[in-house]
């Protein structure tokens, strides 16, 4: 039975699951995916994921079985939907090996793979693909930019009290605009945390390896922000009025104590990130704990995680108009020096994002004995891939066979350090969010003391792990950031644009830091080919 003719704008059609039914939703998968403009690798990939899906199926249902093909759009994305009613047959626990079922919630939770559900007797397999782009990033950015130049010249040449007034308007749109973030991106950090956690299973599933290298992460992220802050500080002037009194060790201990929160609304209200990164991080712990015992609060916060995700990538579709904004108002505002301390932050991030993968190469060479020239060449596709489109999505294809066939990591950490890498190993955006603080707290007379400081290098290190990969994801978590660090709410208006910029040199520092920390932390587990690694196989 055909419902439907592959039409971008929706349809369905019901196939058997045998042989012949398999092959005729393989091509129609892959024509699909064609549509909706995806990567030629990366549409073989996913379509893989999907046939993988419905031979297990196959296996553990029903003859004969007949299941449903869906296509459409949602809020502007494309997505493709198969059910088979019967019993649960969950594809990611049918495989074999205990690092399958991680590995699948890891790239489910990226935004990288199908979310399989099993709701009211029936198996779902759900993939949301990104929104085809008629134009590329930075050129669509580029575009904005000039817009709001140009805008703002006209409107400077208006009468005093016209320019007050249209300040006023776009003011308020913008004071909306982070009034909501503000309000989102407490429990955004909050779930997706939670159900980051709950989603890796217990920690016998991740097994050894696995723990072994989310610490890994998680210290060299620490130890990467921690070194950013000395080393940009020296680009800043540390005058201004402290957030937090006194900067000394006893100022930095006495905040690092106020991170347990009194009550379990507070943080919320305030915006205190690291308050609600550890209730978030309790609570995770204590579901795992639970196991099946808490499964139905799981459940709730798999659907509110995914609920707050489907708000924020709906107000992201606003995220130009507010770039717009931001600039046309900075422009009537006349704040020369507040932008120019700001872009002035933005490339010094910029810069830092430059050379933090140059210094983990670095490393690789001087510890491994390969040559620097050698790895840099490797790690260059992935990089530009990133650089151009500021999308992990778009370069994984690329990551996982540089890092399995030029790089000669084994393939099962490869499997599973990549799209956990991608999820939390986001050093790119830690090193950004950080330094383009800094820069927003000079331009608004924050005093950049050591205590602020260290905050700040353990703010931006763990949101920037909390983010979840939702388009406006990374935006609502300068929002928490922010309020963290005592830096007014206006400064989104700084924010948002110079973030924008900066998510190109961010995606490409994270995926390439990832693939070198990756290769360390292979020859620590004796998973490292190093005959593919110099090039010798």
């Amino acid at each position: 039975m055909n419902a439907g003719h592959g039409s971008p704008q929706g349809g369905g059609e019901q196939i058997v699951l045998n042989a012949q039914g398999i092959e005729r939703l393989s091509a129609r998968l892959s024509s699909l995916l064609k549509e909706a403009g995806i990567e030629r690798k990366e549409a073989l990939r996913l379509r893989l994921v999907m046939e993988e899906a419905l031979l297990q199926w196959q296996e553990g249902l029903e003859p004969e079985t007949v299941c449903t093909l869906r296509w459409g759009k949602r809020m502007g994305r494309p997505y493709i939907e198969m059910t088979a009613p019967g019993p649960r047959v969950d594809p990611a626990e049918a495989g074999d090996g205990e690092e399958v079922p991680l590995y699948a919630n890891l790239m489910a939770q990226a935004g990288l793979a199908p979310v399989y559900h099993y709701r009211d007797g029936e198996n779902q397999l759900f993939l949301q693909m990104p929104r085809a782009q008629k134009l590329s990033m930075p050129i669509k950015l580029l575009i904005w930019i000039g817009a709001a130049l140009c805008c703002g010249a006209l409107c400077q040449a208006l009468p005093q009290d016209a320019r007050a007034q249209v300040k006023g308007a776009l003011d308020a749109l913008l004071q909306a605009f982070t009034s909501a973030l503000q309000a989102l991106s407490g429990p955004m950090i909050f779930l997706h945390v939670c159900w980051g956690m709950v989603s890796m299973g217990d920690m016998q599933v991740m097994g050894k390896v696995g723990r072994r290298v989310l610490l890994r992460f998680l210290a060299a992220m620490l130890l990467i922000t921690g070194l950013t802050a000395l080393a940009s500080v020296w680009f800043f002037r540390s005058g201004g009025e402290a957030v937090a009194g006194g900067g000394g060790l006893g100022a930095i201990g006495l905040m690092l104590l106020e991170i347990i929160p009194g009550d379990i609304v507070t943080p919320f209200q305030q915006g205190n990130s690291l308050q609600i990164l550890l209730m978030a991080a309790c609570v995770g712990i204590a579901l795992l704990a639970l196991g099946k015992k808490a499964s139905g609060v799981s459940s709730l916060m798999e659907q509110a995680d995914m609920t707050v995700q489907y708000i924020m990538e709906a107000a992201s579709r606003y995220i130009p108009l507010v770039v717009f904004v931001s600039l046309v108002s900075l422009i009537l505002s006349g704040t020369d020096s507040a932008l120019g301390q700001g872009l002035k932050g933005a490339a010094v991030a910029a810069a830092a994002c430059v050379i933090w993968p140059l210094l983990y190469a670095l490393a690789v060479s001087m510890r491994l004995g390969v040559r620097f020239s050698l790895l840099l060449k490797k790690l260059l596709p992935t990089y530009l891939i990133a650089l151009s489109t500021a999308s992990s999505a778009a370069a994984l294809s690329t990551n996982l066979e540089t890092c399995r066939e030029r790089l000669g990591i084994h393939p099962q950490l490869t499997g599973f350090g990549v799209p956990l890498g991608q999820v939390a190993f986001k050093t790119g955006a830690a090193v950004g969010m950080l330094v383009l603080s800094m820069g927003l707290a000079e331009s608004y007379g924050i005093a950049i003391s050591p205590a602020w400081l260290a905050i700040a290098a353990l703010s931006s290190g763990l949101v920037a792990i909390a983010v979840p990969p939702v388009p406006g994801g990374f935006v609502a978590s300068y929002a928490a950031v922010l309020t963290q660090l005592g830096i007014p709410a206006e400064a989104m208006s700084l924010a948002v644009p110079l973030s924008m910029m900066l998510d190109f040199f961010m995606t490409s520092c994270g995926l390439s830091c990832l693939q070198s920390e990756l290769v360390l932390s292979a020859h620590s587990l004796g998973m490292l080919d190093k005959k593919k690694l110099e090039g010798k196989s």
